[in-house]
């Protein structure tokens, strides 16, 4: 908002004649005619100064819209699918964008097991893994299966080593201490596991020899979907049983008993996001509201308010040209004043008996359907550059920029013409006050040469 405004004139006239106060009146009257068309200006630029605050009052509820639409695409791209197990003691299951409503059965043959392996003692027993190691080394070799990474551990303590493997062979195997020995004579040795499930072998080197005491080779997980007698090998427990439905396998089947997985539609994220949308257009509603009828605000009357309006009614009123198309039918509705509600029980047995078809109404906002005609109205509204509540805001700001300039310039004037009608009246002032000086000087002549002290005053002149 503008923070122009008008500096308050400095009428300011001393006078030392008996006709100072009537000169003040004078001055005073000239400089208030002149400040008339500043005035005028002032008035306007507070008109401006309040439509400007009320574009920027209505913009805030129609970017929110905007946002509640950008929310309903993203929830439309991410699951609406939720899923279900008949025993979750052998498998559970998540569900992502790309999956499909329907029924899924697996039957875990075997969970697998990991290779693991367990280090010498080295030429010392390690009682202390931050200072002592089982290798001098500064680098070693680490082979999983027929893959062999260079280590190169940061210090020389056991501790660094594990580390070192950590971080430079973490898709591999995973490093950890562990203690062999007793609380009273610690004996800290290197324990390996494999990363992948399978019976990949795990060696660790030096320039010395060989440092690994034990290992012990892993198995690969199996399992079984319906409908195939063929058991499927996983080097992972975690596996994708279809585009978008990843299953973590947690215990072994009964034999012969699969565990159904049950994915479908999940209408309850529309619905919310849906609720929101009509919340944020019900204020976008109350926003355009204030400008209107008895108690309008400064936009009454703009055009703007008219676009705001059609744009809020294509939206609450929304349909592809038959009833079983328009959000209506799927439980949003508009009261007589205006606002959107959802029926969330309407909407969810709508949504349950035909939940393609409520995503074919819903559509995209790029491809069609609501989210489309939505997305290309708002905007038209909320465009950075050529949107209508920029532009209206642009064209205001234009404007409060040119009132100030004309205020700035009048006020110059009005300015001017004070000070030059002041410097004129002073001098008027000035060669009033000289002459009654003179006439009082005269008067005292008169008086002293006949003795007649006594007189009646006109208009500051003084009669014998």
């Amino acid at each position: 908002m503008s923070t122009s405004s008008i500096s308050p004139l400095t009428q300011t006239f001393t006078g030392v004649s008996k006709f100072a106060t009537s000169l003040q009146s004078v001055l005073s009257r000239a400089v208030s005619i002149a400040s008339l068309p500043l005035d005028s200006l002032n008035a306007g630029l507070n008109t401006l100064d309040s439509k400007q605050s009320a574009l920027q009052s209505i913009e805030t509820p129609f970017l929110n819209l905007q946002q509640s639409i950008t929310s309903l695409q993203s929830t439309i791209k991410s699951s609406l699918l939720d899923s279900s197990v008949s025993d979750a003691s052998t498998v559970t299951a998540t569900v992502s964008s790309g999956a499909l409503a329907g029924s899924y059965s697996i039957e875990v043959g075997s969970l697998g097991s990991w290779s693991n392996a367990l280090s010498t003692s080295g030429s010392d027993v390690v009682s202390d893994p931050t200072t002592q190691s089982i290798s001098s080394s500064s680098s070693l070799n680490l082979t999983v299966g027929s893959s062999t990474t260079t280590i190169t551990p940061s210090g020389s303590s056991l501790q660094s080593l594990v580390t070192a493997i950590n971080t430079q062979a973490s898709d591999k195997v995973q490093a950890t201490l562990v203690n062999v020995g007793s609380n009273t004579a610690p004996d800290y040795r290197l324990s390996l596991r494999a990363v992948n499930l399978g019976s990949d072998s795990i060696d660790l080197t030096d320039g010395t020899g060989d440092l690994i005491s034990s290992s012990s080779a892993g198995t690969l997980a199996t399992y079984k979907v319906a409908g195939s007698s063929t058991s499927i090998s996983s080097n992972s427990r975690t596996v994708t049983l279809a585009p978008g439905l990843i299953v973590n396998l947690k215990g072994q089947s009964p034999s012969g008993v699969s565990t159904t997985i049950n994915v479908l539609n999940n209408p309850a994220p529309l619905s919310a996001a849906l609720s929101s949308f009509a919340n944020a257009y019900n204020s976008a509603v109350d926003a355009v509201s204030t400008q209107h009828g008895q108690n309008a605000g400064p936009l009454q009357g703009d055009s703007l308010l008219e676009s705001l309006t059609q744009t809020l009614n294509r939206l609450g009123t929304y349909s592809n040209g038959s009833p079983s198309s328009s959000l209506a039918s799927y439980g949003l509705s508009l009261d007589q004043t205006g606002h959107l509600s959802v029926d969330s029980t309407a909407f969810n047995t709508a949504a349950n008996s035909n939940f393609a078809g409520l995503l074919s109404v819903l559509g995209g906002s790029t491809s069609g359907g609501f989210l489309k005609t939505a997305t290309d109205l708002l905007s038209g509204i909320e465009d950075p550059v050529h949107g209508l509540i920029r532009n209206e805001q642009s064209s205001v700001a234009t404007a409060i920029t040119a009132q100030q300039t004309r205020i700035t310039n009048e006020q110059a004037v009005v300015n001017t013409l004070q000070t030059n009608l002041t410097a004129q009246i002073a001098k008027a002032d000035s060669t009033i006050a000289s002459l009654e000086s003179q006439v009082s000087y005269v008067t005292g002549l008169f008086a002293a040469y006949t003795g007649n002290s006594t007189n009646n005053t006109n208009n500051g002149l003084s009669t014998l």
